[in-house]
């Protein structure tokens, strides 16, 4: 491939198949891959239409570009613009090698790297695991820990099954693992993640956070707790729609008590349906982990949820100090949403 394919398929990789119109692909090519002119991406992009690579499409004035992935030969060419931007990586190869000898001990789909030269710069690793099931995932992330150890850097893991992974994507729902995913390094398996992309048909039309947590205003962030049954006397307008998770770990950083306990209520009243890896994700992502263990105490003293194995193993497997939360306010304030 040369110069020009390589950025096209790079881009396309980014945006699961999606490059928009040209202009839009070659000005997104050029901020991220360096420099693209018009006339050369738009003589490629026929090149590799010719080829069956990709498809063009007509809107009005403007040309898209869309991945053919009913096309074998479009997988081949993706799956080796994964190599190539794994053998540029700036993951160090030990690291990159422990983290590819996960797929040998657990029964893992796909392995991906999010925005790793960004996060890198500031000795961070964001991970998506995606894992077949997650009778695995405790011990799965025992041995992300000890990498962490082993070669002091910070590694936030997001493990998801396939499922879980297409029903966040699809879903209306914003959520920060949305924005992370348009710059990712498929490290293991990019075959299957692309048919992933493929049969879920999961593309880019979700909208993004494009925010941090923190920068969430008190508009965005009281429609949504209200919407998952946490009701306050105020008024609430429509807003933006975040993930329970998401909306659940912006409310305990909160400065105010009713709405720092309301995240252990929604925590409460949606235990069985909400993904606590997820949850210790953002926890971990911004070093606050301490809140969620603090959470999951106060949790695990009720009477319904002290058998609850997951809680549990959370609870153990984080060593920061917990946040203190009052019990007896917690017991109040399940007793009044209950």
């Amino acid at each position: 491939m040369n110069k020009e394919e390589t950025k096209i398929l790079s881009y396309l990789s980014d945006n699961f198949g999606d490059g928009g119109n040209i202009l839009e692909m070659s000005k997104g090519i050029d901020k991220r891959y360096g420099p693209a002119y018009y006339p050369n991406i738009y003589n490629t992009a026929r090149k590799l239409e010719k080829m069956g690579i990709i498809y063009i499409e007509h809107e009005g004035n403007s040309k898209l570009i869309r991945l053919n992935t009913e096309n074998p030969l479009s997988t081949y060419y993706i799956s080796e613009i994964e190599n190539y931007k794994n053998q540029r990586t700036a993951i160090p190869k030990e690291m990159l090698s422990s983290i590819l000898n996960l797929s040998q001990k657990f029964d893992i789909f796909s392995i991906c790297a999010l925005d790793p030269e960004r996060y890198l710069k500031i000795n961070r690793l964001e991970l998506l695991i995606l894992i077949r099931n997650h009778d695995e995932s405790s011990y799965l992330l025992e041995n992300v820990l000890q990498m962490e150890s082993t070669y002091n850097i910070k590694i936030d893991p997001i493990i998801l099954t396939p499922d879980e992974f297409a029903k966040l994507m699809k879903g209306g729902e914003m959520d920060l693992i949305k924005d992370l995913i348009l710059s990712k390094n498929i490290l293991y398996n990019s075959d299957g993640f692309w048919e992933l992309i493929k049969q879920r048909k999961i593309d880019t039309s979700y909208r993004k956070l494009g925010k941090y947590p923190q920068d969430l205003t008190s508009e965005e962030l009281s429609y949504n707790y209200n919407r998952f049954g946490y009701r306050l006397n105020e008024s609430t307008k429509t807003s933006n729609k975040l993930s329970i998770e998401l909306t659940i770990f912006s409310m305990s950083i909160n400065e105010e008590i009713r709405i720092k306990y309301g995240a252990i209520i929604l925590l409460y009243k949606n235990i069985k349906e909400i993904n606590l890896a997820h949850l210790y994700y953002l926890y971990k992502r911004y070093d606050d982990l301490g809140i969620f263990k603090g959470i999951l105490l106060s949790l695990a003293k009720l009477p319904d949820l002290q058998s609850n194995n997951e809680i549990r193993y959370y609870c153990n497997i984080i060593s920061e100090e917990p946040s203190a939360f009052d019990g007896k306010m917690v017991k109040r304030y399940i007793g009044l949403y209950k």
